[in-house]
């Protein structure tokens, strides 16, 4: 593993298009009593753990590389299998889990996203049970029947479509030259992740998400050293490319202004 080159630094917006729930706490421990709870920050609020974030892109692209599970993870055993593996390259291992000689240093960061309570308008307000969520009724149906099982039915809480998690941030640490070429797996990751789901029960249509308002930035070991970083708009490196599916069709051209 060589020094430390650069970061590439990517923000953006979340946008929930459909009923998202990322489970909390015991619904006993809260106002309202529903059965299944949103997680939420100390003030009442819900959020997007980085690490729910993190976990469903590792889990997509470990599916889209067909990467053996062990255990429903998936690890690389040896070093030529995680030189040859961008999931773990990017994602990281898990320490002891292998024997392996290989530095593993993950390359990617991913911080929590919190609410844009600005997204959530007044009309929304007027319609949702809870200050900031939804709760959905949700019951198990006996499928020959057609009646609703007994004891089934639950109080499920969720974050409203059209909520938006602002100031999203993941850091991608470029340690050598080729590095560079793995930052497309996280554009791929969230580009299939918007044809996926986040959160739970995403076969009953919650989780549906876009990222929208993307910029990419590019710090190099010198922008450290004299503290000339980049975050402002007119310094990303992406262009108009503010979406994952322009991200990957202008990858090529975004990873020119890695340099």
């Amino acid at each position: 593993m060589g020094r430390l080159l650069g970061k590439v630094i990517v923000t953006g917006n979340v946008k929930a298009l459909t009923g998202m729930r990322i489970g909390g706490s015991s619904g006993g421990l809260k106002i309202g009593g529903v059965d299944l709870n949103v997680i939420t920050d100390p003030f009442g609020t819900p959020y997007i753990p980085g690490s729910s974030l993190k976990g469903k892109t590792r889990s997509i692209m470990e599916r889209y590389h067909s990467r053996t599970l062990h255990g429903g993870v998936h690890l690389c055993r040896t070093d030529s299998e995680y030189n040859e593996c961008p999931v773990c390259r990017v994602w990281g291992t898990m320490a002891g889990a292998q024997a392996m000689t290989a530095s593993t240093i993950t390359r990617l960061l991913v911080s929590d996203v919190f609410l844009d309570k600005e997204s959530i308008n007044q009309e929304m307000r007027d319609n949702l049970e809870l200050r900031w969520t939804e709760v959905k009724f949700e019951t198990a149906i006996n499928r020959v029947t057609g009646t609703a099982l007994k004891g089934s039915l639950r109080q499920i809480e969720r974050v409203p479509a059209g909520a938006v998690f602002k100031d999203m941030h993941m850091i991608f640490n470029v340690f050598e030259d080729k590095d560079k070429d793995l930052l497309k797996e996280l554009f791929i990751a969230l580009e299939l992740l918007e044809h996926d789901y986040l959160g739970g029960m995403g076969s009953r249509g919650y989780g549906r998400v876009g990222f929208e308002d993307m910029r990419v930035f590019w710090n190099s070991r010198r922008a450290y050293e004299t503290g000339d970083i980049a975050l402002e708009p007119s310094r990303a490196v992406n262009g108009e490319a503010a979406t994952p599916p322009r991200l990957v069709q202008d990858f090529e051209t975004i990873k020119k202004g890695l340099s």
